[in-house]
């Protein structure tokens, strides 16, 4: 009898990831692929013609029950439309949902990307499910999802959570999503690029934190992912702060001092007082298993 399974994916802006989730949350297959190959001739039909390979490949094997994908992007709140994706060409305002299953004959299940890094962190850190919980995850951008009392908190439109579009005043630098003044590209991972070719053009990106951590430059870069936690924490009084993506992953990272500079912005006595910080565990596959949490979830409703 084959093992029933979920084909999920973890879609980035150089590669994205695929496997397939078991019932117990196991994954096997795992298969990475170029987005930019990938987006030749448009990224929906390379999408549906790489899902299709792969299943091929897969069937004598599994009973593959439905397909669960993360985006980095906002998603209509009916989670069956990309809106906006910066970077992913050709992925914005693509009815990703119907054009998939219509394809695949599969059920299709979409959603923004860190939602599902949430959900994997969730149960990875086995964190209770009546909290409120918020994951903050810097990489290329700032990415943000809100959990609370069991629910990803979703907005009006779906795009709640997008945290890396605090307003700076008086920053002119452009962002983007096409606006003046937000705080991802002081505190996203497109400011320590912009640092290494203007101040430290002999050091790789992947040691800038090793080399320079303590930099009045790259100070002010991790002052400004401090301050975008801390302006959450300030709105929400979470139960739990997860921290995660590739920056404070690298290298050398300052936890004491990046810590130091989130309670520096976080209101005493509470919520400073009492803030509970987790980092995530670093690991590429972890958002193709939150997609199989997530999947399954949709399937068992």
């Amino acid at each position: 009898m084959k093992n029933d399974v979920i084909l999920c994916l973890d879609i980035g802006g150089t590669n994205f990831r695929m496997g397939l989730v078991d019932r117990e949350y196991g994954l096997s297959y795992v298969k990475i692929v170029s987005t930019a190959k990938t987006a030749e001739g448009g990224f929906v039909a390379g999408l549906t013609r790489e899902i299709q390979t792969y299943l091929d490949a897969v069937s004598d094997h599994v009973n593959v029950r439905a397909v669960s994908m993360g985006v980095p992007a906002t998603v209509d709140k009916a989670h069956t439309t990309v809106l906006q994706a910066p970077n992913v060409p050709g992925l914005d305002n693509q009815p990703v949902v119907a054009v998939l299953e219509d394809a695949l004959k599969l059920p299709v299940f979409l959603e923004k990307d860190v939602n599902l890094l949430v959900t994997y962190d969730l149960m990875e850190q086995q964190l209770p499910e009546d909290s409120t919980i918020i994951g903050i995850y810097f990489g290329t951008g700032i990415g943000n999802a809100i959990y609370i009392n069991g629910k990803l908190h979703a907005g009006k439109n779906g795009v709640a959570g997008e945290l890396g579009h605090i307003p700076q005043i008086h920053s002119h630098t452009r962002c983007g999503c096409g606006m003046e003044g937000c705080v991802e590209p002081m505190g996203g991972g497109r400011r320590l690029t912009e640092l290494c070719e203007s101040l430290f053009p002999d050091t790789p990106i992947s040691d800038i934190y090793r080399c320079h951590g303590s930099h009045p430059s790259v100070c002010e870069q991790i002052d400004a992912m401090a301050a975008t936690v801390a302006t959450e924490v300030n709105i929400l009084d979470p139960d739990y702060v997860i921290i995660g993506g590739g920056l404070p992953q690298m290298k050398g990272f300052p936890v004491e001092y990046f810590l130091e500079c989130v309670k520096k912005h976080t209101r005493p006595p509470y919520p400073r007082d009492t803030l509970d910080i987790r980092f995530a565990r670093p690991n590429q596959e972890n958002g193709i298993i939150g997609a199989g949490i997530y999947g399954w979830k949709q399937l068992n409703k």
